[in-house]
């Protein structure tokens, strides 16, 4: 008993130090801001020009600092049972939701930014995200992206078009999933009632899809488990942040085809940076696309947390990031899209007109016309269709689905 004691007052005494050493370094709570978001995914150079511009707004002075997760998941974990202090947060879609429904995000404040205000985002990505924030008061939108497949044309032999091509056996063996938990969960939902898509199209097909993202009735969860068993069983891998980095370099153990972000499929085509900070140049014999049976359109999103200690500046940090010279430095940075107006649209202008020689060079073993192809394909990629859009669903929280979900990606870990 003493024994435990002793070690419970030196755990104390621990904890009571290291908030007294990080109190001190950090300065007042009120002079800080703190991000807890996604590694490498905004450009850390806006932090000291939002430091001056929020005292030239403000008169206040603040120091931005942050934290990085591997997984969306681990924000529900820092705010929800850690209480956490993080000012802003960046989740996805279906977490903003979940974050909501359990009353653990505050509204932004409309007098310093409007997210609904005529002109400043695309209207069909305030659509999506009225799926997950209805009123859209408590969240900003940031970048957004497609879930599709990306597989090396020079291995597979043809263009990609089904889901088939995954969770089939033609290139088992040679597959890599996402270790993400929704994202797998997503793609089998949508493999698994192929035959059903396949019969509807337009928006009959999108409200099909949105359907079915919705859905975590056992019989469902149970059909997508065996799915992606299957991948488990003929040997695949499962996903780590380096695999698109062994694609771009045609790397030995590098897949054939996998389930990938756009953004991470956009970013190895182009000229990018490895994870050691090398300059690369861009595998072009990669492509991207969104099935044709359908696929996810996601948002992630800044909003501040229910615990945070700075409010005011995180309202002001939301206003910077819509700037659109910080827009373009973040969407420069990450390999991303925007989908406020103006930086999609210079963007997307960027890219067609080919302002930076991309599309300068064929490769030798493409035809002109195989490289019209690639170069549509890429735009397509970066900056979805009306036609892809409709295919694509926006995930939700899935409430009393949620564990269930979750129980069912860990037991075939």
């Amino acid at each position: 008993m003493k024994k435990i004691v002793c070690i419970l007052l030196i755990a104390v005494l621990v904890l009571s130090l290291s908030a007294f050493l990080f109190g001190c370094g950090s300065g007042p709570r009120d002079e800080v801001l703190k991000l807890y978001m996604p590694g490498e995914y905004i450009d850390e150079e806006i932090f000291g020009l939002f430091e001056e511009w929020y005292e030239q707004e403000t008169g206040k002075k603040v120091k931005v600092t942050i934290e990085t997760f591997d997984t969306v998941e681990q924000i529900q974990l820092a705010v929800e049972g850690s209480q956490s202090d993080y000012d802003l947060l960046c989740p996805s879609d279906y977490m903003v939701e979940y974050l909501v429904n359990h009353n653990l995000v505050q509204k932004v404040d409309k007098t310093i930014l409007d997210v609904t205000t005529e002109g400043l985002f695309l209207e069909e990505y305030l659509n999506a995200a009225r799926q997950y924030d209805k009123t859209l008061e408590y969240s900003v939108p940031y970048m957004y992206g497609t879930l599709g497949l990306v597989y090396d044309i020079t291995k597979t032999g043809k263009k990609i078009t089904s889901w088939d091509s995954f969770f089939g056996d033609e290139f088992k063996g040679h597959r890599s999933l996402k270790d993400s938990v929704r994202d797998a969960y997503a793609a089998a939902c949508i493999y698994n009632a192929r035959e059903e898509l396949m019969k509807v199209s337009g928006s009959v097909k999108k409200a099909l899809i949105q359907t079915i993202f919705e859905k975590s009735d056992a019989s469902t969860v149970e059909a997508a488990k065996q799915t992606l068993l299957k991948i488990k069983a003929k040997g695949d891998k499962w996903d780590v942040d380096d695999v698109k980095f062994k694609m771009a370099a045609n790397a030995q153990d590098a897949p054939t085809i996998a389930l990938m972000w756009s953004c991470d499929a956009g970013y190895v085509m182009n000229t990018y940076e490895d994870a050691n900070g090398v300059d690369r140049d861009g595998n072009r014999n990669l492509w991207y696309v969104v099935p044709e049976e359908g696929g996810n359109v996601y948002i992630d999103n800044f909003v501040i947390n229910k615990y945070a200690g700075n409010v005011t500046a995180a309202n002001y940090f939301l206003k910077f990031l819509c700037r659109k010279d910080i827009a373009l430095k973040n969407c420069e940075y990450a390999g991303c899209v925007s989908p406020l107006t103006e930086v999609y649209n210079e963007l997307y202008a960027y890219y067609t007109e080919d302002e930076d020689g991309m599309f300068a060079d064929k490769p030798e073993n493409y035809t002109e016309e195989q490289w019209e192809d690639w170069k549509a394909m890429f735009i397509e990629t970066m900056f979805p269709s009306e036609e892809t859009l409709n295919r694509c669903g926006v995930m939700r929280d899935l409430k009393a689905g949620n564990t269930a979900v979750i129980d069912m990606y860990s037991d075939i870990q």
